[in-house]
Order: structure tokens, then sequence, then C-alpha cells
């Protein structure tokens, strides 16, 4: 992650001193915020944009983008935000009497190309786009008990640290993500724009909720090092029994995601004007050279 972190700054050093060399507002700053929530077990891993089950929070996010051509941009971008969800808000009964709840922070960086339906070049006050790209984020699943906040990574609550059977691995904290979206540019003034967008981020993890497969068998479970607190924060059922070893605790078929709705306001300085032919030359030996 750390060998990621260094790339996307040298990228970023290479851009802004291209970007200002060229005088030609290619390189923008952005900030901006929105609201975010994930997409899991905790939730019914439903399908609707907006339903009971799905809490939203705010984020924060920077970075800086350089325009490529008239219709594509790059950019890298940080997020922070906090994701969480909680079997109360659920419709199915048996999601209810699980009682499951969980937050989490995120942490992101991505790498982003976008295509805009018009040329940035023409006076256009609407600008319609899409995008792709690849994100490193990093995520440490909670929940509460008795007043109190626990790292549930470190228990391994489907049996992760119970030596011997078909077990689970314990989890990584940091994963990879490719986010994907629509959105529009409003453009404010000859440098300033304001940008709306959808983002779904596509994970390959199951257990940004960490709750995906199956029960554990709670004695094998309570002799782990955590064992005590693992098995209250396993089974919450408000039935007040044991289930039994392997009855489905969430569903492991879909991997969970999160997804952002939000604004950035991006600052271009310079002189927006089309590119002279030697500027792609240039473009592309700096790329080379990274």
């Amino acid at each position: 992650m750390k060998h990621f972190f260094r790339l996307i700054l040298l990228h970023v050093l290479l851009l802004h001193i291209s970007g200002n060399s060229s005088g030609q507002g290619r390189t923008g700053y952005f900030i901006g915020s929105g609201f975010i929530t994930y997409n899991g077990d905790i939730n019914e891993k439903s399908d609707k944009i907006i339903s009971s089950s799905k809490v939203f929070k705010p984020y924060f996010k920077t970075g800086i983008n350089y325009r490529l051509s008239s219709r594509m941009e790059i950019s890298f971008a940080y997020l922070y935000g906090n994701i969480g969800g909680a079997d109360s808000l659920a419709k199915e009964r048996d999601n209810i009497k699980r009682n499951q709840s969980f937050r989490s922070r995120i942490h992101e960086l991505s790498v982003q190309v976008e295509y805009h339906l018009l040329s940035v070049y023409r006076k256009q006050y609407l600008n319609p786009f899409v995008f792709a790209g690849v994100g490193v984020f990093h995520f440490n699943p909670q929940a509460k008990l008795n007043g109190q906040w626990y790292d549930l990574r470190p228990l391994g609550t489907e049996g992760q640290f119970i030596i011997g059977g078909e077990h689970p691995k314990p989890y990584k904290l940091t994963q990879i993500d490719f986010p994907l979206g629509i959105g529009i540019y409003f453009q404010l003034h000859r440098n300033w724009r304001l940008r709306f967008d959808y983002t779904y981020h596509i994970t390959r993890t199951d257990y940004l909720d960490d709750v995906s497969k199956s029960y554990p068998d709670m004695d094998e479970l309570a002799a782990t090092l955590n064992g005590d607190l693992a098995v209250q924060l396993s089974n919450r059922r408000l039935e007040g029994f044991t289930p039994p070893p392997g009855r489905p605790r969430g569903n492991p078929d879909v991997n969970d995601s999160f997804t952002t709705f939000g604004f950035l306001f991006i600052y271009n300085p310079g002189e927006l004007r089309k590119g002279k032919p030697h500027d792609k030359k240039n473009l592309a030996e700096e790329i080379v050279s990274c």
C-alpha cells in the first residue's frame, strides 16, 4: 500500500509541474463532500439506492486532476468516510433476530479516468460524464457491546482463529476496489466547476461488516485467544439460543460494496484553451519517465 501511495504522489507531482509549465488550465484541484453508504449483509444486500436499512453518513474527498484531451481527464483522489449498518433497521424477520450491527472508517486512494459527453473547450455550462478507476482502501469493522466499541477482525467471529477444521481465513483490512460512476459538471466560472456524481465502489471482500458466512462452533470459538468476547459479538441473536455450527450468518455469494453521492468544487488555474501538438508528446514523455 505504501508503494501505491508513493506512485500516486509521484504522478500528482509530475502532473502539477506539467500543468504549471503549460499554463493552459490542464491541472485542477478539487475538494468536496457528500454521503456514503454501504451495501452488505447487514442491510440485506438491497439493490435499492435508498432503503430503510441503509445508513447514510458524510464523507470528505480531495485530490488533483489533469486534462488529457478535450473529453478525457484523469484524477488522483483521497476519500475519507464512515459506513455502518444495523439489523434493527432491517425488514426481514431473521435479520432483525440476528441483531448484528457495525461501523467502519473508510480511507481510499484512487485513480480514475473520466470521459465527458461534450468537449471542455466549448462554452458548455452542463457537461455529463462517466468514469471508472481503481483504488486501494482501508477499513476496520467495529461493534458496540456494553457501551464500548471493539475491533471485530482480531476476534475471528466466524471462526477465523479456530485451529483445525474448515474455517475462513482472517480477512485483510486493506483491499482493492473499483469505483464506477456517472455525473455532471456545471461551469461556474472560467476557472471554477461544480461536479455532482454517483459512485459505486466494487470491492473484493465480503467483510466490510464482519458478516459473511456461517456461525462457528461456539465452544471452539470460546477456546480462542479472545474467546469470551468473540462469542458475545459473533452470536447476538435476540432469541437467546446458540445457533448450531454452519447455520448461515450472512450471504457469502455477494461481496460487500459502498456507494457515494456527492459534489466537488474544481479549480483550474490558467487559461483554458487547446494545447499545441507538441504538448501531447511532452505528456507521453512524462508518463514514460514515471
